[in-house]
């Protein structure tokens, strides 16, 4: 991933919103896998955001085959599961 998208991710906060990595889902086929989050956000995509900016400031991942997905409805008041599934044929 370029530096030039960096500036689409919001600045990471010095408690990176609580942000959490909860596991591995495991594999959805041979060349997919999913990664489970908990962060602080007021809505879902803005919890995707959140997960996809603290991934790229804290691991500097490439995230060019990563989709993520907030739960529709959060764990708790401002706290939200995400998703990414990474398409590893791309790697």
């Amino acid at each position: 991933m370029t530096a030039s998208i960096k500036g689409l991710f919001p600045e990471l906060p010095i408690d990176r919103w609580n942000a959490k990595h909860l596991g591995v889902e495991g594999d959805i086929d041979e060349r997919t896998l999913k990664s489970l989050y908990a962060i602080d956000a007021a809505t879902g995509p803005e919890a995707e955001l959140r997960v996809l900016a603290w991934i790229f400031g804290t691991y500097e991942n490439d995230l060019r085959w990563a989709q993520a997905t907030a739960d529709e409805a959060p764990l708790g008041a401002g706290r939200w599961r995400v998703t990414i599934e990474w398409d590893t044929r791309g790697e």
